[in-house]
Protein backbone atom coordinates (compact mmCIF):
# COMPACT_ATOMS: atom_id res chain seq x y z
CA UNK A 1 0.00 0.00 0.00
CA UNK A 2 1.37 3.60 -0.82
CA UNK A 3 1.90 6.36 2.18
CA UNK A 4 -1.02 9.10 2.55
CA UNK A 5 -0.31 11.37 -0.19
CA UNK A 6 -3.04 14.38 0.54
CA UNK A 7 -4.03 15.04 3.85
CA UNK A 8 -6.61 17.96 4.60
CA UNK A 9 -7.28 20.07 8.09
CA UNK A 10 -11.01 20.03 8.59
CA UNK A 11 -12.05 23.11 11.22
CA UNK A 12 -11.80 23.12 14.97
CA UNK A 13 -14.90 22.59 16.61
CA UNK A 14 -15.98 23.46 19.62
CA UNK A 15 -17.89 20.76 20.30
CA UNK A 16 -16.11 17.68 22.28
CA UNK A 17 -16.63 13.90 23.01
CA UNK A 18 -16.49 12.16 25.74
CA UNK A 19 -15.79 8.14 25.15
CA UNK A 20 -16.13 5.80 28.02
CA UNK A 21 -16.04 2.01 28.20
CA UNK A 22 -18.06 0.31 25.87
CA UNK A 23 -20.65 -2.94 25.73
CA UNK A 24 -19.98 -5.55 23.71
CA UNK A 25 -17.02 -3.73 21.77
CA UNK A 26 -14.46 -3.89 18.84
CA UNK A 27 -11.29 -3.05 20.72
CA UNK A 28 -11.37 0.69 20.49
CA UNK A 29 -14.92 1.28 20.25
CA UNK A 30 -15.97 4.84 21.76
CA UNK A 31 -18.36 4.36 24.35
CA UNK A 32 -21.52 6.94 24.70
CA UNK A 33 -19.91 10.55 23.71
CA UNK A 34 -23.75 11.69 24.97
CA UNK A 35 -24.94 14.56 22.23
CA UNK A 36 -22.00 16.68 21.89
CA UNK A 37 -23.20 20.73 21.11
CA UNK A 38 -22.79 22.63 17.78
CA UNK A 39 -19.03 24.39 17.37
CA UNK A 40 -19.40 27.43 18.65
CA UNK A 41 -16.56 29.04 16.84
CA UNK A 42 -15.43 27.19 13.76
CA UNK A 43 -13.12 29.31 12.23
CA UNK A 44 -12.46 30.47 8.84
CA UNK A 45 -10.09 27.89 7.17
CA UNK A 46 -10.70 29.05 3.50
CA UNK A 47 -11.98 26.75 0.59
CA UNK A 48 -10.51 22.95 0.29
CA UNK A 49 -7.91 22.50 -3.15
CA UNK A 50 -10.04 23.40 -6.18
CA UNK A 51 -7.61 21.06 -8.73
CA UNK A 52 -7.69 17.60 -8.32
CA UNK A 53 -4.74 15.59 -7.38
CA UNK A 54 -4.59 12.05 -9.56
CA UNK A 55 -3.32 9.76 -7.02
CA UNK A 56 -4.50 6.28 -8.04
CA UNK A 57 -4.32 4.82 -11.07
CA UNK A 58 -7.16 4.36 -13.86
CA UNK A 59 -8.50 1.63 -11.76
CA UNK A 60 -7.85 -1.00 -8.86
CA UNK A 61 -8.24 -4.76 -9.49
CA UNK A 62 -8.97 -5.34 -6.52
CA UNK A 63 -12.15 -3.66 -4.69
CA UNK A 64 -11.47 -0.11 -3.56
CA UNK A 65 -12.68 0.43 -0.03
CA UNK A 66 -14.11 4.03 -0.09
CA UNK A 67 -14.85 5.79 3.38
CA UNK A 68 -17.20 8.67 3.43
CA UNK A 69 -17.24 10.57 7.21
CA UNK A 70 -19.90 13.53 8.12
CA UNK A 71 -21.11 14.35 12.24
CA UNK A 72 -24.40 15.73 10.39
CA UNK A 73 -26.12 16.40 6.73
CA UNK A 74 -28.53 19.00 8.95
CA UNK A 75 -28.30 21.47 11.87
CA UNK A 76 -31.86 21.52 13.27
CA UNK A 77 -31.66 18.54 16.07
CA UNK A 78 -30.87 18.94 19.72
CA UNK A 79 -31.20 16.88 22.96
CA UNK A 80 -33.56 14.23 22.53
CA UNK A 81 -34.07 15.89 19.27
CA UNK A 82 -32.40 14.05 16.09
CA UNK A 83 -34.35 13.93 12.98
CA UNK A 84 -33.32 12.07 10.00
CA UNK A 85 -31.05 13.78 7.29
CA UNK A 86 -30.08 12.88 4.08
CA UNK A 87 -27.04 12.53 2.30
CA UNK A 88 -25.94 11.14 -1.63
CA UNK A 89 -22.50 9.75 -2.77
CA UNK A 90 -22.16 9.15 -6.43
CA UNK A 91 -19.16 6.63 -7.69
CA UNK A 92 -17.55 8.02 -10.89
CA UNK A 93 -14.72 6.23 -10.49
CA UNK A 94 -14.66 2.84 -12.64
CA UNK A 95 -13.90 -0.14 -10.86
CA UNK A 96 -14.85 -2.28 -7.62
CA UNK A 97 -15.56 -1.05 -4.47
CA UNK A 98 -16.53 -1.93 -1.05
CA UNK A 99 -18.67 1.58 0.53
CA UNK A 100 -18.32 2.65 4.18
CA UNK A 101 -20.78 5.79 5.03
CA UNK A 102 -20.32 6.67 8.78
CA UNK A 103 -22.22 9.87 10.40
CA UNK A 104 -22.60 10.85 13.83
CA UNK A 105 -26.66 11.69 13.46
CA UNK A 106 -29.16 9.79 12.11
CA UNK A 107 -29.00 9.78 8.20
CA UNK A 108 -30.40 7.84 5.02
CA UNK A 109 -27.85 7.40 2.54
CA UNK A 110 -28.41 7.50 -1.30
CA UNK A 111 -26.30 5.76 -3.54
CA UNK A 112 -25.94 5.95 -7.25
CA UNK A 113 -23.01 4.22 -9.57
CA UNK A 114 -22.09 5.31 -12.88
CA UNK A 115 -20.85 3.45 -15.76
CA UNK A 116 -18.24 1.13 -15.02
CA UNK A 117 -18.39 1.46 -11.22
CA UNK A 118 -19.70 -1.85 -9.43
CA UNK A 119 -20.56 -2.34 -5.71
CA UNK A 120 -19.57 -5.53 -3.95
CA UNK A 121 -20.97 -4.16 -0.18
CA UNK A 122 -22.40 -1.24 1.97
CA UNK A 123 -21.13 -0.98 5.63
CA UNK A 124 -23.01 1.49 7.64
CA UNK A 125 -22.15 3.08 11.09
CA UNK A 126 -22.49 5.78 13.53
CA UNK A 127 -24.17 6.87 16.93
CA UNK A 128 -27.51 7.26 15.59
CA UNK A 129 -29.37 5.03 12.96
CA UNK A 130 -28.12 4.50 9.53
CA UNK A 131 -30.03 3.49 6.45
CA UNK A 132 -29.35 3.22 2.84
CA UNK A 133 -32.37 2.37 0.07
CA UNK A 134 -29.52 0.70 -2.17
CA UNK A 135 -30.38 -2.80 -3.15
CA UNK A 136 -28.85 -5.61 -4.06
CA UNK A 137 -25.49 -5.92 -2.02
CA UNK A 138 -24.43 -7.29 0.92
CA UNK A 139 -25.27 -4.01 4.03
CA UNK A 140 -24.07 -4.45 7.75
CA UNK A 141 -25.48 -1.76 9.69
CA UNK A 142 -23.12 -1.09 13.25
CA UNK A 143 -24.17 2.04 15.33
CA UNK A 144 -24.16 2.57 18.93
CA UNK A 145 -28.39 2.50 18.73
CA UNK A 146 -28.43 -0.76 17.62
CA UNK A 147 -25.57 -2.22 20.25
CA UNK A 148 -23.34 -3.25 17.76
CA UNK A 149 -21.03 -0.86 18.32
CA UNK A 150 -19.56 1.67 16.24
CA UNK A 151 -17.00 4.79 14.94
CA UNK A 152 -17.95 8.06 13.65
CA UNK A 153 -15.33 10.25 12.16
CA UNK A 154 -14.86 13.38 9.29
CA UNK A 155 -11.54 14.71 10.25
CA UNK A 156 -7.91 14.14 8.46
CA UNK A 157 -5.64 14.18 10.34
CA UNK A 158 -8.42 13.89 13.59
CA UNK A 159 -8.85 17.28 14.88
CA UNK A 160 -9.20 15.37 18.62
CA UNK A 161 -12.97 17.48 18.43
CA UNK A 162 -15.14 13.87 18.68
CA UNK A 163 -16.06 11.43 15.87
CA UNK A 164 -12.38 10.11 16.33
CA UNK A 165 -11.87 9.32 12.59
CA UNK A 166 -8.60 7.01 14.08
CA UNK A 167 -11.09 5.27 15.77
CA UNK A 168 -13.30 4.93 12.36
CA UNK A 169 -10.27 4.03 9.96
CA UNK A 170 -9.29 1.26 12.33
CA UNK A 171 -12.95 -0.21 12.54
CA UNK A 172 -13.08 -0.42 8.74
CA UNK A 173 -9.96 -2.16 8.32
CA UNK A 174 -10.98 -4.98 10.88
CA UNK A 175 -14.41 -5.09 9.48
CA UNK A 176 -14.42 -4.19 5.56
CA UNK A 177 -10.28 -4.50 4.97
CA UNK A 178 -7.56 -2.02 3.73
CA UNK A 179 -9.08 1.85 3.29
CA UNK A 180 -8.52 3.05 -0.25
CA UNK A 181 -9.54 6.39 0.53
CA UNK A 182 -11.26 8.65 2.83
CA UNK A 183 -13.50 12.09 2.57
CA UNK A 184 -15.10 13.88 5.66
CA UNK A 185 -16.98 17.25 6.26
CA UNK A 186 -18.31 17.85 9.29
CA UNK A 187 -21.69 18.83 7.82
CA UNK A 188 -22.40 17.96 4.34
CA UNK A 189 -24.87 15.70 1.83
CA UNK A 190 -23.69 15.35 -1.69
CA UNK A 191 -20.28 13.21 -2.57
CA UNK A 192 -19.25 12.06 -5.49
CA UNK A 193 -16.24 10.12 -5.86
CA UNK A 194 -13.90 10.83 -9.18
CA UNK A 195 -11.89 8.97 -11.58
CA UNK A 196 -8.50 9.91 -9.50
CA UNK A 197 -9.40 9.05 -6.41
CA UNK A 198 -10.41 12.06 -4.99
CA UNK A 199 -14.12 13.08 -4.04
CA UNK A 200 -15.96 16.58 -4.91
CA UNK A 201 -18.87 17.56 -2.08
CA UNK A 202 -20.74 20.49 -0.91
CA UNK A 203 -19.35 20.41 2.35
CA UNK A 204 -20.27 23.44 3.72
CA UNK A 205 -17.68 25.94 3.74
CA UNK A 206 -19.33 28.93 4.29
CA UNK A 207 -19.59 27.72 7.33
CA UNK A 208 -15.82 27.30 8.50
CA UNK A 209 -15.60 23.55 7.37
CA UNK A 210 -13.14 21.87 5.52
CA UNK A 211 -13.33 19.28 3.16
CA UNK A 212 -10.35 16.35 4.17
CA UNK A 213 -9.14 13.74 2.05
CA UNK A 214 -6.59 10.66 2.36
CA UNK A 215 -5.55 8.39 -0.58
CA UNK A 216 -3.69 5.23 0.24
CA UNK A 217 -3.75 3.74 -3.00
CA UNK A 218 -4.46 0.55 -4.72
CA UNK A 219 -3.98 -2.66 -3.15
CA UNK A 220 -1.97 -5.08 -5.28
CA UNK A 221 -4.24 -8.29 -6.36
CA UNK A 222 -2.00 -11.79 -5.36
CA UNK A 223 1.13 -12.25 -7.62
CA UNK A 224 2.08 -15.79 -7.11
CA UNK A 225 6.07 -17.05 -7.86
CA UNK A 226 6.77 -20.81 -7.42
CA UNK A 227 9.77 -21.26 -4.53
CA UNK A 228 10.58 -23.96 -2.73
CA UNK A 229 10.28 -22.60 1.11
CA UNK A 230 10.48 -24.38 4.20
CA UNK A 231 8.24 -24.46 6.86
CA UNK A 232 8.94 -24.36 10.43
CA UNK A 233 6.62 -27.08 11.32
CA UNK A 234 6.28 -30.42 9.20
CA UNK A 235 4.10 -29.59 6.04
CA UNK A 236 0.74 -31.35 5.73
CA UNK A 237 0.48 -31.12 2.28
CA UNK A 238 2.77 -31.93 -0.14
CA UNK A 239 1.54 -29.86 -3.84
CA UNK A 240 3.63 -27.10 -5.46
CA UNK A 241 4.86 -24.52 -3.36
CA UNK A 242 4.01 -20.25 -3.90
CA UNK A 243 5.26 -17.60 -2.07
CA UNK A 244 4.52 -13.87 -2.77
CA UNK A 245 5.36 -10.41 -0.68
CA UNK A 246 2.08 -8.58 0.70
CA UNK A 247 3.01 -5.34 1.53
CA UNK A 248 0.01 -4.49 3.58
CA UNK A 249 0.90 -6.59 6.09
CA UNK A 250 4.88 -6.32 5.18
CA UNK A 251 5.37 -10.05 5.42
CA UNK A 252 5.44 -12.82 2.87
CA UNK A 253 2.84 -15.52 2.52
CA UNK A 254 3.91 -19.08 1.75
CA UNK A 255 1.02 -21.42 -0.35
CA UNK A 256 1.46 -25.31 -0.29
CA UNK A 257 -1.01 -26.65 -2.53
CA UNK A 258 -3.51 -29.58 -1.05
CA UNK A 259 -5.13 -31.67 -4.16
CA UNK A 260 -5.54 -29.02 -6.68
CA UNK A 261 -4.68 -25.59 -6.87
CA UNK A 262 -7.99 -24.54 -5.45
CA UNK A 263 -7.14 -26.60 -1.81
CA UNK A 264 -3.59 -24.88 0.01
CA UNK A 265 -2.23 -24.61 3.19
CA UNK A 266 -0.74 -21.00 4.12
CA UNK A 267 2.07 -19.96 6.30
CA UNK A 268 3.62 -16.35 7.07
CA UNK A 269 7.41 -15.42 7.39
CA UNK A 270 9.12 -11.84 7.43
CA UNK A 271 11.81 -13.20 4.73
CA UNK A 272 11.41 -15.39 1.92
CA UNK A 273 14.55 -17.20 2.78
CA UNK A 274 13.72 -18.09 6.63
CA UNK A 275 10.82 -20.99 7.52
CA UNK A 276 7.45 -20.09 7.19
CA UNK A 277 5.66 -20.11 10.51
CA UNK A 278 1.63 -21.22 10.28
CA UNK A 279 -1.17 -18.63 10.72
CA UNK A 280 -3.21 -19.05 13.60
CA UNK A 281 -6.77 -17.27 14.66
CA UNK A 282 -7.76 -16.11 17.88
CA UNK A 283 -11.32 -16.27 17.51
CA UNK A 284 -11.82 -18.39 15.07
CA UNK A 285 -9.65 -21.44 12.53
CA UNK A 286 -8.25 -19.22 10.20
CA UNK A 287 -12.07 -18.48 8.03
CA UNK A 288 -10.36 -14.86 7.86
CA UNK A 289 -7.14 -15.63 6.25
CA UNK A 290 -8.63 -15.69 3.11
CA UNK A 291 -7.80 -12.37 2.40
CA UNK A 292 -4.36 -12.97 1.85
CA UNK A 293 -5.28 -14.51 -1.55
CA UNK A 294 -8.63 -13.28 -2.65
CA UNK A 295 -8.76 -9.63 -2.63
CA UNK A 296 -11.68 -9.72 -3.28
CA UNK A 297 -12.66 -11.20 0.41
CA UNK A 298 -14.94 -9.99 2.93
CA UNK A 299 -16.10 -11.31 6.04
CA UNK A 300 -18.86 -9.57 7.91
CA UNK A 301 -19.89 -12.39 10.19
CA UNK A 302 -16.41 -13.82 11.78
CA UNK A 303 -18.04 -17.30 12.04
CA UNK A 304 -19.53 -17.60 8.37
CA UNK A 305 -16.59 -17.56 6.24
CA UNK A 306 -19.43 -16.79 3.31
CA UNK A 307 -20.69 -14.12 4.79
CA UNK A 308 -19.06 -11.62 2.36
CA UNK A 309 -20.66 -13.24 -0.44
CA UNK A 310 -17.49 -16.13 -1.62
CA UNK A 311 -19.79 -19.18 -2.14
CA UNK A 312 -16.38 -21.46 -2.80
CA UNK A 313 -14.53 -20.55 0.06
CA UNK A 314 -14.05 -23.11 3.07
CA UNK A 315 -11.65 -24.26 6.14
CA UNK A 316 -10.60 -27.90 6.77
CA UNK A 317 -10.50 -29.27 10.17
CA UNK A 318 -9.27 -27.66 12.68
CA UNK A 319 -5.77 -27.88 14.45
CA UNK A 320 -4.32 -26.53 17.45
CA UNK A 321 -1.18 -25.56 17.37
CA UNK A 322 1.17 -25.76 20.56
CA UNK A 323 4.30 -24.14 21.67
CA UNK A 324 5.75 -22.77 18.39
CA UNK A 325 6.53 -19.90 16.68
CA UNK A 326 3.26 -18.62 14.48
CA UNK A 327 1.65 -15.57 13.00
CA UNK A 328 -1.78 -14.70 14.24
CA UNK A 329 -4.82 -12.37 14.83
CA UNK A 330 -8.38 -12.53 15.96
CA UNK A 331 -10.28 -10.35 13.25
CA UNK A 332 -10.11 -9.92 9.12
CA UNK A 333 -8.17 -6.40 8.27
CA UNK A 334 -5.72 -6.92 11.82
CA UNK A 335 -2.19 -7.08 11.97
CA UNK A 336 -0.49 -10.35 11.95
CA UNK A 337 1.45 -11.10 15.43
CA UNK A 338 4.38 -13.58 15.53
CA UNK A 339 3.81 -15.19 18.93
CA UNK A 340 4.60 -18.53 20.34
CA UNK A 341 1.09 -20.48 20.08
CA UNK A 342 -0.60 -21.67 23.49
CA UNK A 343 -3.18 -24.42 24.05
CA UNK A 344 -6.05 -23.78 22.59
CA UNK A 345 -5.90 -20.52 22.18
CA UNK A 346 -4.25 -19.88 18.49
CA UNK A 347 -5.93 -22.62 16.02
CA UNK A 348 -5.54 -22.95 12.48
CA UNK A 349 -6.75 -25.22 9.68
CA UNK A 350 -5.40 -28.17 7.71
CA UNK A 351 -6.44 -26.73 3.85
CA UNK A 352 -7.99 -23.68 2.71
CA UNK A 353 -10.25 -22.69 -0.33
CA UNK A 354 -10.50 -18.80 -0.62
CA UNK A 355 -12.82 -19.14 -4.16
CA UNK A 356 -9.62 -18.55 -6.05
CA UNK A 357 -6.93 -20.42 -7.35
CA UNK A 358 -3.09 -20.29 -6.74
CA UNK A 359 -1.25 -19.20 -8.27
Amino acid sequence: MNAPVLALLLATTGCSLYFGGPSEPLAGDPGDPGDPADPADPGTLGEPEATPIEVLPARCEAPEVDVFGVYETRSDHSAGDHPTGAASVTIDRPGPHKLVLSAYEPTSWHITLAQGATLESIYLTGYHAQTTDFTGVPVVVETYENGRGYACGYSYPYNGQGCDTNQLLARVEAKVGPVTTFHGCYRATQWALRTDGTARSDCETSAGYRQSELIRGCRAPAGWEKARFTTNDPATCTGERFIRRDEHYGLWVGAILCGDANHYKLYMSAERDQPFLQIADYAGHGQDHCELVNPRFSIPDEDDITSGGCAACSVGGLVDVIDVPVYARARFGERFQRVTSTYWADLTTQTYACGVAIP
